[in-house]
């Protein structure tokens, strides 16, 4: 698209404006923990879902030129479609939350922020179901987000440890098995 009409660059910039103030969040704490700042450090499930959500933001940035391919836009489908940024940097606040005196150790302050954080994520999941709907892309991508949906509700209603690390491993399944279609341009 040579010039896109404003709304859509308005919309391509509110969506990157609030994805890049959640990636700038969460690569801060994440600076933090590479570099000892954090007492104690993150369990390695707690930081896994760090890494996992920094990659998923990355992803959904670089899925910003989709935007510019809508040729109209109205009001509503602004306000939907800067929903999802909103979710991530709602999620990336939660994850990065620092651990108090009342949790003890790093498993129990993980699991005092996960039912928040995978609350977050599982509305984020519905919203790009939601997307897919709203303009007509149905497909793979679908699948998995919908998979991703349920698998959050679980983990934001679950404290077990074993459910978080079998739910970690199958995001991580969920994130990776798209992307030899991304390369390939499908």
């Amino acid at each position: 698209m040579d010039n896109p009409n404003p709304a859509t660059l308005l919309t391509a910039i509110m969506f990157v404006t609030i994805l890049a103030i959640a990636i700038g969040n969460l690569l801060m704490a994440c600076a933090e923990v590479t570099g000892g700042l954090r007492r104690p450090p993150p369990s390695r499930l707690h930081l896994s879902w760090m890494v996992l959500l920094l990659l998923a933001m990355l992803n959904l940035f670089w899925e910003t030129t989709v935007i510019l391919d809508v040729p109209d836009w109205t009001f509503l489908d602004f306000l939907y479609v800067i929903l999802g940024p909103m979710f991530l940097l709602f999620a990336s606040s939660v994850i990065i939350a620092p651990a108090t005196a009342e949790s003890a150790s790093p498993e129990e302050h993980y699991f005092g922020l996960s039912g928040h954080f995978f609350t977050m994520l599982a509305v984020h999941e519905a919203w790009l179901v939601g997307l897919d709907v709203r303009f007509d892309s149905l497909g793979l991508d679908s699948l998995i987000s919908l998979v991703l949906l349920v698998l959050f509700a679980l983990l934001a209603l679950s404290k077990n440890h074993r459910i978080h690390i079998a739910g970690n491993v199958i995001a991580w399944a969920g994130f990776i098995a798209p992307l030899p279609l991304q390369l390939v341009g499908t």
